[in-house]
């Protein structure tokens, strides 16, 4: 690619409105995602699997494959995996809905909420930890500017699935 074509390109992602914004949220969450991961290292379990489990206690009993999907703004072959890795080491059991075969509910077992007990105080005092850098203020602030950017993307998935002919359900 020539030198002029390079420069067009660099300028063109570098003045795109809210692209710089995108990137800062996206290594934002890269560096979060992997010293929680690292900290969750002992405890054998990955982010998103304590956050399943997180789901699941805050639920206070069986949810849906469904369900978890929706609050985790994840694909069912996600969630299918990840509840695969969290009922082999017996953190979770399914329970198949005999009224509905394509339903399947999950909950936690006692295994699990121990489980969930040993690894969330890190995961606290890492959000703590990496928080430390904000104001009480700026985290109200950033919290509600991501929750209206998470609204407008869900409302674009909303919308997708509509027109793919789906059912979509905000979490």
């Amino acid at each position: 690619m020539a030198k002029r074509q390079k420069q067009e390109w660099k300028a063109r992602l570098d003045s795109t409105r809210g692209m710089a914004q995108w990137k800062a949220i996206y290594q934002a969450h890269n560096a979060i995602f992997k010293v929680a991961e690292l900290a969750l290292l002992p405890h054998n379990l990955s982010l998103p699997q304590l956050h399943l489990l997180a789901i699941l206690k805050k639920a206070d009993g069986p949810i849906t494959t469904g369900e978890i999907g929706q609050a985790m703004v994840k694909a069912s072959q996600t969630i299918t995996g990840l509840v695969d890795r969290l009922e082999e080491p017996g953190f979770v059991e399914r329970v198949f809905d005999r009224s509905d075969r394509r339903k399947t509910w999950v909950r936690m077992t006692e295994k699990g909420e121990r489980k969930l007990a040993d690894a969330f105080p890190v995961a606290n005092r890492l959000a703590e930890e990496l928080s430390a850098v904000l104001t009480d203020q700026e985290l109200e602030d950033l919290q509600a500017k991501l929750e209206k950017l998470r609204g407008a993307a869900m409302g674009r998935l909303e919308a997708a699935f509509a027109s793919a002919g789906m059912p979509f359900r905000r979490a």
